[in-house]
């Protein structure tokens, strides 16, 4: 994957989730759905990223008051 792909994704994922109307075909609804699941998996993981961040310093602050 390019930079600038990359950087096209990350700006996408980092954006709100706004779904492309579709009509009927069943495809764009897949594609729609895909698009859907990556951006919750994005920011699943950034969520996740910050918890971990907050136990460290959490566990930190904690060992360093026994």
């Amino acid at each position: 994957m390019g930079k600038d792909m990359f950087e096209e994704t990350r700006r996408r994922m980092e954006g709100d989730f706004l779904p492309a109307p579709s009509s009927s075909a069943l495809s764009q609804n897949d594609g729609r759905m895909t698009d859907a699941a990556e951006y919750m998996a994005y920011h699943l993981g950034q969520i996740d990223k910050k918890l971990d961040r907050l136990i460290a310093i959490l566990e930190a602050s904690a060992a360093s008051k026994q």
